[in-house]
């Protein structure tokens, strides 16, 4: 089947159809009704011809003789012609049905070869872009399978060690030191509890397609509602944040679904800008879209992190106590990408970051 298909060297072999090891075939016509077939053309050429005779001219019995001589010999060329068409029919559809039982079977990595596949080509491609596609699927969810179960590990091993420390310390441990711990546990439940939340919808939000319940609201002022409901962290390590008075503007859309954006950037700007820092909320309108940015003058990033900072669970910060759960940029992409806009980062190590969100009006 090497002129049929390509196969990864990693591809299981599948049996072929029948123990003899040949490859699946499928008749399109059985010998039968080749018969039948070839019959009805030469009866049907026969009386055709003695139908035209008898209306159109008037010839004798020899020249009739010989007209028809001249016919049955085109007539079994047509036949011949007619079973070599079918012939390459067969070969074609047994490509496809093969390839088909090879997916059946479990195989997503076949591939029809479209050489010499004429008005079969567009069948072929189309079906090796969708064997493609659910082969990809089937990778990412493998690895989304394999990266939440790594993710839930850390939080779960946190709680459970610090607990068990607790219990088996009993009233030997110092206050100070209980509360530390308790304190830890109590941090990582809630980062275990963000992280599912935060998965969840995620999954909605990659399998949603269209972004409904869409209404006229003041994007401006709900980007100073998330900045409030973030005031006192924000106090807490002295981050000024800069957001102009005027930023007053509407947008059409799904407000709850925005609120996750803005949220999502200014506690990703928040982890990431030390104490004392800056966090800068701006936006630039023009006839089509909108342009909202967040700045922040945080560690900053290099090229290779701005390519994968937007990966779900992918993190620059490798401080196991204060980093989150790599899901907050995932999502900020998802929304915005449903909303038919884009967003970009711009970043250099130790200068901070700028993240700017672009919504079609």
């Amino acid at each position: 089947m090497k002129a049929l298909f390509t196969r990864k060297a990693t591809a299981p072999a599948v049996q072929p159809d029948g123990a003899s090891g040949q490859p699946y075939k499928i008749k399109l016509l059985q010998a039968r009704w080749i018969f039948y077939l070839s019959a009805a053309v030469v009866i049907g050429s026969i009386m055709s011809f003695g139908l035209i005779t008898f209306l159109f001219f008037d010839l004798d019995r020899q020249s009739a003789i010989f007209m028809l001589g001249m016919i049955l010999p085109m007539t079994f060329l047509v036949i011949i012609c007619l079973n070599f068409i079918l012939k390459a029919m067969e070969k074609r559809i047994s490509r496809l049905l093969f390839a088909i039982k090879e997916v059946s079977n479990g195989n997503l990595d076949v591939v029809i070869d479209t050489k010499g596949a004429e008005e079969y080509k567009e069948i072929y491609e189309n079906f090796n872009l969708m064997v493609k596609e659910l082969r990809v699927t089937k990778e990412e969810m493998q690895s989304f399978v394999n990266e939440l179960a790594h993710e839930f590990k850390t939080p779960i091993t946190s709680i459970s060690g610090f607990a068990d420390y607790l219990y088996q310390t009993g009233d030997t441990i110092e206050t100070a030191e209980r509360m530390q711990f308790l304190k830890l546990i109590s941090d990582q439940s809630q980062r275990l509890a963000s992280l599912s939340q935060n998965t969840l919808l995620l999954s909605k939000l990659e399998a949603c397609q269209i972004v409904t319940e869409k209404e006229t609201f003041a994007l401006g002022e709900q980007i100073k509602q998330c900045v409030i409901l973030l005031l006192r962290p924000f106090e807490q390590k002295h981050i000024t944040v800069d957001i102009p008075e005027d930023f007053d503007f509407d947008y059409c859309g799904n407000k709850e679904l925005m609120e996750q954006i803005w949220i999502n950037l200014l506690n990703n700007a928040l982890k990431f800008t030390p104490e004392g820092g800056t966090v800068t909320v701006g936006c630039k309108k023009t006839a089509s879209a909108l342009e909202i940015s967040v700045a922040d003058t945080g560690v900053g990033m290099d090229k290779e992190t701005q390519e994968k900072i937007f990966d779900k669970y992918y993190q620059n910060d490798t401080t196991s106590l204060t980093k989150g759960n790599g899901i907050g940029l995932s999502i900020v992409r998802r929304i915005v990408e449903l909303c038919g806009g884009s967003i970009a980062v711009e970043s250099q190590p130790g200068c901070g970051s700028t993240f700017t969100v672009t919504l079609p009006c």
